[in-house]
């Protein structure tokens, strides 16, 4: 797969797009140690501050869906009422959905989880988030006070395509003598993980999908297809992917124009592209700032 690798980095957008992302990587494994801690303590706070945290256990097996959390049991609403309390953003979307309330006497994580845009619920820690997440965390949960949020917020928002554009030639050799290839490797998978668990979300999440995830979902298609290595590696990922497409095509199956007119996309199977977009690698870049949800959307 290194030769394969090798053809990949030598163009230009893509090379660019893993070093983004490589960069944005070290950014969160640099943060595991640090959040670890944190919420640690901010769940101890909370124990200690109210005493029927300690002493009751969910006795519903309360279990949110998405952003909704209704009918939760005496002790998660008391749970859930706490966690709001020390949100940073007022009426911010909550993704429920990505934690279980009866783990949150005894695990400081899933407390964590409720301050993380969607996609966390089967994290078991930090080091399994993408860095968006993190920051999302420190951004929305006040144990974080202490740090200087507008510069998270300016991490976060970066454009980090457009900051490393530039920075070298095309030359995979020169990158690879750099960083190690494997360590490259295991970076684009990651990357490309993260890719494919957002189309899934974002199939499954929104009725009416925007031009520019059909053509992030396009791009990666095309994407395979040229690659079929990585599509044997990710074969589960793949699998997953085009199994929610093939749901949201036969359940809602809409697409929302730049015009904001809907459309079935049955009726334009076949389209690579859409409403003239090229599609392009650099089409759909990991950057945190995608991951940041600050929706100021009335809660349930």
């Amino acid at each position: 797969m290194q030769s394969e690798l090798s053809i990949r980095l030598n163009d230009g957008g893509y090379k660019n797009w893993i070093k983004a992302g490589f960069c944005l990587q070290k950014i969160r494994d640099c943060l595991i140690g640090f959040v670890i801690s944190e919420m640690e303590k901010f769940h101890q706070f909370l124990l200690h501050n109210n005493s029927l945290l300690r002493r009751e256990i969910c006795k519903n097996s309360c279990r949110p869906q998405g952003t909704k959390f209704q009918g939760a049991c005496p002790l998660c609403e008391v749970w859930k009422r706490e966690i709001l309390k020390h949100h940073t953003i007022q009426n911010n979307v909550i993704y429920w959905g990505n934690c279980s309330p009866p783990l949150w006497p005894k695990q400081a994580w899933e407390v964590a989880k409720v301050y993380m845009p969607h996609g966390q619920a089967n994290t078991r820690g930090p080091g399994k988030c993408d860095v968006a997440a993190l920051l999302n965390l420190i951004i929305s949960c006040d144990r974080f006070d202490f740090v200087e949020r507008q510069k998270v917020i300016e991490v976060a928002s970066s454009d980090w395509q457009v900051q490393l554009m530039e920075t070298d030639g095309v030359d995979a050799l020169k990158f690879t003598d750099e960083i190690d290839t494997g360590e490259i490797l295991n970076a684009e998978l990651e990357l490309l993980r993260e890719w494919i668990q957002e189309l899934c979300f974002t199939m499954e999440e929104q009725e009416a999908l925007d031009v520019q995830h059909i053509n992030s979902l396009n791009t990666f298609k095309e994407f395979l297809k040229q690659n079929k290595e990585l599509e044997n590696v990710l074969h589960k990922e793949v699998q997953q992917l085009y199994a929610v497409e093939k749901r949201w095509k036969h359940g809602v199956g809409t697409v929302k124009g730049q015009d904001g007119v809907e459309w079935n996309l049955e009726e334009n199977e076949g389209l690579s592209t859409m409403d003239g977009k090229t599609g392009e690698v650099d089409s759909c870049k990991c950057t945190c700032a995608s991951g940041l949800k600050h929706n100021n959307e009335e809660q349930e």
